[in-house]
């Protein structure tokens, strides 16, 4: 007797192309649901795909924001988080693909006020992590960014951009940025075919993979462990 089959799983087909125009929907609430229902299947499939092609000393967890905290909270984008974390993510670095009414982003990413940030400068500023930083960025063409907050739609106003100069991107973080990223930013419209389609898959796993031996000497040996100090 044959082996019955099972219904195979759908994989990534791309982002939804009328999904960036939900960031303006005016009402909060409808805002937020339709965020949730209408791009959050294609990031969660984006997400299992990458799991299986990123390789890193341990698992990685797949997150997903629940985009209604704080209380108040005015959703401007949405993203996928995968982490050596399973909770907590929020206080390390992300290998984080970030979706904007404007733009699409895939990056190694830090909340400036994260706990772990201030270690992360040491790193880069006396440990060489920061030329390691500036090393990938130009074999792979990646860039330090840095964001501040902005009033919805808006959300985040991108203030500082370099492909190299890595102690300036912290310098503007110190200064009034609040979230701090190397990686790569997809400019919508121009970039609107290669997201909505299975080869921002390719592009999302090259990013994310020339990133992931810099996540995991910023994460240490073990989730949660630390890179000895210099």
């Amino acid at each position: 007797m044959g082996r019955e089959r099972s219904e195979p799983r759908e994989g990534f087909t791309g982002l939804p192309a009328a999904g960036f125009a939900l960031f303006r929907i005016p009402d909060r609430r409808a805002r937020r649901e339709a965020i949730l229902e209408q791009i959050h299947p294609a990031l969660r499939a984006l997400g299992e795909e990458l799991r299986g092609r990123l390789e890193t000393p341990w698992p990685l967890h797949l997150h997903l924001p629940r985009l209604d905290w704080p209380r108040g909270y005015e959703p401007f984008c949405t993203w996928l988080v995968l982490s050596a974390h399973r909770q907590g993510y929020q206080a390390g670095p992300q290998l984080n693909v970030g979706v904007h009414a404007d733009h699409v982003a895939v990056r190694l990413g830090w909340d400036v006020e994260a706990a772990g940030f201030g270690r992360f400068e040491f790193l880069c500023r006396y440990g060489g992590l920061g030329e390691q930083m500036a090393e990938l960025a130009r074999q792979h063409g990646l860039s330090f960014r840095v964001y501040a907050g902005a009033a919805w739609p808006e959300g985040a106003r991108l203030v500082y951009a370099s492909a190299a100069d890595w102690p300036g991107a912290f310098e503007q973080a110190r200064r009034h940025g609040n979230w701090f990223e190397l990686g790569r930013r997809y400019e919508l419209p121009e970039a609107l075919e290669l997201v909505t389609s299975r080869s921002f898959l390719e592009e999302a796993a090259r990013v994310l993979g020339a990133l992931c031996p810099l996540y995991a000497r910023i994460v240490g040996g073990e989730p949660g462990g630390e890179e000895p100090a210099p």
